[in-house]
C-alpha cells in the first residue's frame, strides 16, 4: 500500500504539466533580447553615461568650431579626448549591463532546475524514511537506521527550502535589474547559440591592442607631454624644469610599456580560458546523451514492471543533474566568451 502510495505521487508529479487544459493561456517567454531592453530602460548609469557622451559630442563640436577662429589644435585635442573617454565609458557600462543581465537571466533558470532537482530529492528521501519506519515496526530495522534515515530527509528537506530561497533571491534580483512587477510571471527559456572561437591568439592580441582605451589614454596624456615639453623649451624655462618635464615622459613611456605588455598577458590567458571552455563542451554533451539513452532504458523497464516507481525518479535526478551540469557548461563558455570579445573592445552580442 505505502508503495502504491509513493508511485501516485510520482507520476502526478511528473504528469502535472499536461494536466492543464489545452486552451489554457500561457504567459508569453521574456526573450534574452527582451530582457537587454528592458534593463537597458531601466539602468540609471548607463542612461548617465549615454548623457554624458552627447555632452561630450557638442563640447568637441564647439571645440572645432574654436579652432577654425583660434587656429590652435590644443583645444581641439582635449575634446576629442574627453569625447573618446564618455564613448569608453558609455560603451563599458553597456557591455557590463549586458553580461549582468545574462547572468541574471540564466541564474533564475539555473535555480529552478536546482529547485526541481531537490524536490526529488526530497521525495526520494521521504520514501526512503517510510520504508525504514516500517521495517522499525516490523522489527526489521533499529533506531540508529531510522535515526540515519531521518537525518537525511531533513537534509534533503533543508536543501529544498535552501533551493526555493536561493530561487525567490535570483527572480527578485531579476525582476529589480529589468524593473518587472512582482506580479509578472517569469517565462525564461534556455535558447543561446554557441558562438565559435575564430580568431587566432595573434589576430586577438592586434585586435585588443588596436581598440584599447588605456593605451589610447596613455598615448594621449604622453604625446600631450611631449607637445609641452617642445613649448616650454621654445619659451626658455629653467633647465631644471625642463629636466623634470624629460623624466616625467620617460616614466609615462615605461607605463605604457608596462599597459601594452599586461594587456597582451590578459588577452592570452583569456583566449587560452575561453578555448578551455569550449573543448569541455562536447564532454558535458556525451554525458547528457548517455544520462538520456539511459533514462529511457529504465523508463521502458518501469513500464514493463521490471523497476519500481522510485528506482525510475532515481534516474530521472540523475538526468536532471545531467542536463543541469550541461547548461551550466555552456553558461560557462558563454560568459568567457562575453568577458574576451569585451577585453578586445568589442561587444560580444549573442544575438
Amino acid at each position: 500500500m505505502e508503495q502504491q502510495t509513493w508511485g501516485l505521487v510520482l507520476c502526478l508529479l511528473l504528469l502535472v504539466a499536461s494536466s492543464f487544459p489545452a486552451w489554457a493561456q500561457s504567459p508569453p517567454v521574456l526573450t534574452f533580447a527582451q530582457a537587454v531592453e528592458l534593463m537597458n530602460e531601466h539602468n540609471i548609469a548607463l542612461q548617465i553615461a549615454q548623457l554624458n557622451l552627447e555632452l561630450a559630442e557638442l563640447d568637441y563640436q564647439k571645440a572645432v568650431a574654436a579652432n577654425l577662429l583660434s587656429g590652435s589644435q590644443q583645444g581641439e585635442l582635449q575634446a576629442e579626448h574627453s569625447l573618446a573617454r564618455a564613448r569608453n565609458t558609455y560603451l563599458t557600462a553597456k557591455r557590463n549591463n549586458y553580461l549582468e543581465v545574462f547572468r541574471a537571466y540564466n541564474d533564475v533558470l539555473a535555480a529552478r532546475r536546482t529547485l526541481e532537482i531537490r524536490e526529488l530529492e526530497r521525495i526520494l528521501a521521504e520514501h526512503n524514511y517510510s520504508i525504514v519506519q516500517e521495517k522499525v515496526r516490523l522489527g526489521d530495522a533499529g533506531r540508529l537506521e531510522d535515526l540515519q534515515e531521518l537525518n537525511r530527509v531533513e537534509a534533503a528537506r533543508r536543501n529544498e527550502l535552501t533551493a526555493q530561497q536561493n530561487l525567490a533571491e535570483r527572480e527578485r534580483h531579476f525582476r529589480r535589474l529589468t524593473g518587472l512587477d512582482e506580479d509578472e510571471e517569469l517565462v525564461l527559456e534556455a535558447d543561446f547559440p554557441l558562438p565559435s572561437l575564430e580568431l587566432t591568439l595573434g589576430e586577438s592580441i592586434e585586435l585588443g591592442l588596436e581598440n584599447s582605451f588605456a593605451l589610447y589614454d596613455q598615448q594621449f596624456n604622453l604625446q600631450l607631454q611631449e607637445r609641452q615639453l617642445e613649448a616650454a623649451r621654445l619659451e626658455g624655462s629653467a633647465p631644471i624644469d625642463l629636466q623634470r618635464a624629460e623624466l616625467s615622459i620617460k616614466v609615462s613611456r615605461l607605463n605604457l610599456e608596462q599597459e601594452r605588455a599586461s594587456l597582451v598577458e590578459n588577452i592570452t590567458s583569456a583566449y587560452h580560458s575561453l578555448a578551455d571552455n569550449l573543448a569541455r563542451l562536447p564532454s558535458s554533451q556525451r554525458d547528457w546523451e548517455i544520462a538520456q539513452e539511459t533514462f529511457e532504458i529504465y523508463r521502458q523497464q518501469a513500464e514493463a514492471g521490471l523497476i519500481t516507481d522510485m528506482q525510475l525518479l532515481q534516474q530521472r535526478i540523475a538526468l536532471l543533474n545531467s542536463q543541469h551540469s550541461l547548461e551550466e557548461a555552456k553558461v560557462a563558455y558563454l560568459v568567457s566568451f562575453l568577458q574576451f570579445q569585451h577585453l578586445l573592445g568589442l561587444d560580444g552580442d549573442l544575438q
